[in-house]
C-alpha cells in the first residue's frame, strides 16, 4: 500500500505536457473530412516500466476519442461538431494509458469552401432525391384512391364528380369522359377476366417450345381472320414476325 501511495504522490508531481497534432477525420457526409487540431494535456508515469511514453501514443489514444465522434456530424454544422466533440473528450478524460494519462484534450474543426460546397450538393440532391420519392408515393397514393373508389363503379365517379374534392386528393378532372374511364380503369383491372387471362396465357406461351409457340400462333391466326377484323389480322402478320427481343 505504502508502494501505491508513493507511486501516485510522483505521478501527481510529474509535469503537465502539450501536445498538439493535426489530422484529417471523416465526417457523416461520404468522403468529406474535417481538417482537425488536437491539443491535449498530458502527463508521464514516471513509475512505468519500460521505454517512456511518446507524444505520438497520446494523440492516438484521443484520436480514437475524437475519431469516433466527427465521424457521426456534418462539415456544414462545424460549431454543432466541434461541442460534441468537446463534450465527448469532457465526458471521457482523463484517461490513463501505459506509462502515461491524459489530462485535457480540445478540437478546433474546420472544413475548406471546396468541401463545404461538396456538402451543400449532396444535401440538395439527397433532398431531391426524398422529394421524388414523397411524389412517387403521392402519386401511387392517387392513382390507388382512383382505381378502388373512384372508377370502382360508374356511379361512384358521377358522385364525385358533383363534390368539391380538391385534385391532389383524388378529386375530378376537368374534361374527362367518366363512363370511357371507368370502363378502361375496370377493364385492365389485375383482376378483371380478360387481364387474368392474358397472364395464363403468357405464362402457357413461356412453358411451350419454339414449334409449340408456331403451331399456337397459327391457331390465333386462323380464329383473328375469321372472328376479327382486316385491322387485327394485319396486326397479328406484323407481330408474328417480331423477334423474341421485342
Amino acid at each position: 500500500m505504502e508502494f501505491l501511495r508513493r507511486r501516485s504522490r510522483t505521478a501527481e508531481a510529474a509535469p503537465t505536457l502539450v501536445g498538439v497534432f493535426m489530422d484529417r477525420l471523416d465526417t457523416v457526409n461520404a468522403g468529406l473530412a474535417f481538417d482537425v487540431r488536437i491539443r491535449i494535456e498530458w502527463r508521464r508515469d514516471l513509475f512505468a516500466p519500460g521505454a517512456p511514453a511518446t507524444p505520438r501514443m497520446i494523440a492516438h489514444t484521443v484520436r480514437g476519442i475524437v475519431a469516433a465522434t466527427v465521424k457521426e456530424t456534418s462539415v456544414l454544422r462545424t460549431q454543432d461538431a466541434e461541442e460534441k466533440t468537446d463534450a465527448m473528450l469532457r465526458s471521457r478524460l482523463p484517461v490513463q494509458g501505459e506509462g502515461f494519462e491524459v489530462l485535457r484534450a480540445s478540437v478546433t474543426l474546420k472544413a475548406d469552401e471546396e468541401t463545404i460546397h461538396a456538402a451543400k450538393q449532396i444535401e440538395r440532391l439527397l433532398h431531391e432525391q426524398e422529394l421524388d420519392k414523397l411524389a412517387r408515393r403521392q402519386v401511387k397514393a392517387r392513382a390507388d384512391f382512383l382505381r378502388e373508389v373512384i372508377f370502382a363503379d360508374p356511379a361512384s365517379a358521377y358522385v364525385y364528380t358533383l363534390l368539391e374534392v380538391p385534385q391532389r386528393a383524388g378529386g375530378s378532372v376537368k374534361d374527362v369522359n367518366i363512363d370511357e374511364m371507368v370502363r378502361r380503369v375496370n377493364e385492365w383491372n389485375p383482376e378483371s377476366r380478360w387481364v387474368v387471362i392474358a397472364q395464363v396465357l403468357t405464362d402457357f406461351v413461356s412453358s411451350l417450345t419454339e414449334s409449340g409457340r408456331k403451331d399456337l400462333l397459327k391457331v390465333f391466326s386462323t380464329a383473328i381472320n375469321t372472328l376479327g377484323t382486316a385491322e387485327q389480322s394485319e396486326a397479328l402478320s406484323r407481330a408474328m414476325h417480331l423477334t423474341e427481343d421485342h
